[in-house]
Parts: structure tokens; sequence; C-alpha cells
């Protein structure tokens, strides 16, 4: 079966850097699951995949504008350590949400702390960064009507427990 529009499809899957480097893989998280279609996977990686089948080893390359974008210097800010309360201890590479002018809601990752402030960063953790994904399809199906209205594979035909 091919990968088109609202199959559930399961990868098994290493993500390298441009330099070689495992930024992820199956060993890590598990199984790679997502709904063809449904905007669940970098656009370039899920457009790269329609077509293909069940038992194919890929490796695709996705550039930096393809994936997560280049960095953004103006998203690295330093902020008053007292704009933390509650918080009793503050590490690099916490994260906490924030909301944008707008009222959206914003992650950045603590990057340096010090006495006075905490610098974080509100760029995607791989953004500036060509990623090669080394993939073997695992299996291709036609995804049920709970696993799309749910927005994600469900597994040995177990109840989501999430909604």
């Amino acid at each position: 079966m091919q990968i088109t529009d609202f199959k559930a499809v399961i990868l098994d899957y290493v993500t390298r850097d441009q330099s070689g480097e495992i930024i992820d893989s199956s060993d890590n998280d598990g199984y790679l699951t997502y709904i063809h279609g449904t905007e669940s996977l970098i656009p370039a990686l899920e457009a790269a995949l329609a077509g293909h089948q069940q038992g194919e080893k890929l490796s695709i390359n996705i550039s930096c504008d393809d994936a997560y974008g280049e960095r953004d210097e103006s998203l690295v800010e330093s902020v008053p350590l007292e704009n933390f309360p509650g918080v009793e201890q503050i590490e690099v590479g916490m994260q906490f949400q924030t909301e944008m002018e707008e009222g959206v809601p914003f992650l950045v990752t603590v990057v340096d702390v010090d006495d006075q402030a905490v610098t974080v960063d509100g760029n995607h953790p791989l953004a500036g960064k060509e990623l090669r994904f080394e993939l073997e399809i695992l299996e291709v199906r036609d995804a049920s009507s709970d696993e799309i209205e749910h927005g994600h594979v469900h597994h040995d035909g177990a109840p989501c427990q999430t909604h």
C-alpha cells in the first residue's frame, strides 16, 4: 500500500544533522507514527514520503529552510530572574511557555543563567540545521475514523487514552 492522505504510517528512523551526528532515533523515542496528509510532520518530509510503500528504506535530506528555518538571533533574549516567580532553580535546557504580544503561546529554552538574568532562546532547537532522515517504512494502512478524528495513530487496537 502506498503512502497517501489518511494512511496510518509507522516508520523506523534516525535523524542526523549536517555533520552526521544523530539527533533522534527510534531507539530513543520509539517508532515515528503519523497520519499522512494531516500536517503532522515537517511538510517537506511528508511530501517526500508520499507515494512510497511499506518495506522501503529511504534517506531524505531536508534543508534548514524546509525544516525549522534559519536561526533568528532576535529570538534570544536576556530576561530578569524575577520574571520567573515560583521557580526555585532554573537550569540550562529547561523550557518555559510564554506568550507573544498577540497572546499566542511561545516555547523558549534556557541557554544561560546567572544570578541576575536568564537567557532564553525562542528558536526551535533544530533551527538552522539541515536534516537527514534515514527511514524504513514499517507499516502503511488505512487510518481508522477514530485515528483521523484524534489526529494520531492508535497502537494495537487500544482505545485512545488522551481524548
